[in-house]
């Protein structure tokens, strides 16, 4: 285990806490509309695609993770 490794883990797990929570702020966001009408074009318009998007990332960091600390970790770094 090195300080390289450790800091990206890290910056991952920050990454992913930080993604849940603008996840949490768009449905309250959505939630927050006058009317059904404006609530669900607010899900069809904003909240779908950015729940695709950080969800999406969120799956990528902790694949790249999981790949950082594997036992093939120094063969995956140097391709």
């Amino acid at each position: 285990m090195n300080f390289l490794q450790l800091g990206f883990s890290l910056l991952g797990l920050l990454w992913c806490a930080g993604s849940v929570a603008a996840l949490a702020a768009l449905l309250t966001w959505r939630e927050r509309a006058a009317t059904f009408a404006a609530r669900t074009q607010r899900l069809l318009v904003v909240v779908l695609p950015c729940a695709t998007l950080l969800l999406g990332s969120v799956l990528w960091t902790l694949l790249h993770m999981m790949l950082l600390w594997g036992h093939a970790a120094p063969a995956v770094a140097v391709r």
